[in-house]
């Protein structure tokens, strides 16, 4: 390997490296905002993240919102269990949506959420839109005008943005890759 190989080798794993600690970066200012937008929500965290995944994704199962959420199953059905009692999301199963189109939180008519698992289906937690939105809403208006200032009405910033994370999460996905030990079938 000539010395011009070598220094190559060694400026990509140098840049390699400064990725890993530019995403760390980014990944402790993505959960201290989820904080932050968590405690204007008047919620912990742990809700504030199943909630929003709820509000994006629609229905999940509890052990795809665990996985999304970054959260264990067991903390992630203690945090569907509150949510519930909470009347902002409910356990169903995916046969139908457990919610009618009038009623909840918030509106004229009062909502009580069906008791039990009704229908078949796979059991999945559903959110209640209403209520998710009334909770989420003012803290991710208050994001969002912020934001929008130092956008300055330009999306190509925003969409550069969005594409370097989104190249910089598929870094991160081959840097765990890289990082698991070997076996001895890939030697």
């Amino acid at each position: 390997m000539s010395h011009d190989d070598r220094a190559q080798r060694t400026d990509r794993v140098d840049v390699l490296e400064a990725v890993g600690r530019e995403t760390d970066r980014l990944l402790a200012q993505a959960d201290h905002l989820v904080h932050a937008l968590a405690a204007r929500s008047g919620l912990d965290a742990p809700r504030f993240r199943c909630l929003v995944l709820l509000r994006h994704q629609g229905p999940l199962t509890l052990r795809r919102l665990a996985a999304l959420a970054g959260l264990p199953e067991p903390e992630a059905a203690r945090v569907v269990a509150r949510l519930e009692c909470d009347g902002q999301v409910r356990l169903g199963t995916d046969s139908g949506d457990p919610f009618p189109p009038a009623g909840g939180p918030g509106d004229a008519t009062p909502w009580h959420p069906p008791r039990g698992r009704p229908g078949r289906g796979r059991p999945v937690v559903h959110p209640h839109p209403a209520a998710v939105r009334a909770v989420l809403e003012p803290a991710l208006r208050e994001l969002r005008e912020a934001w929008a200032p130092r956008a300055g009405g330009r999306c190509d910033d925003l969409a550069l943005v969005a594409g370097l994370v989104a190249r910089g999460r598929r870094l991160s996905d081959l840097a765990e890759v890289l990082n698991e030990p070997a076996t001895p079938f890939t030697l």
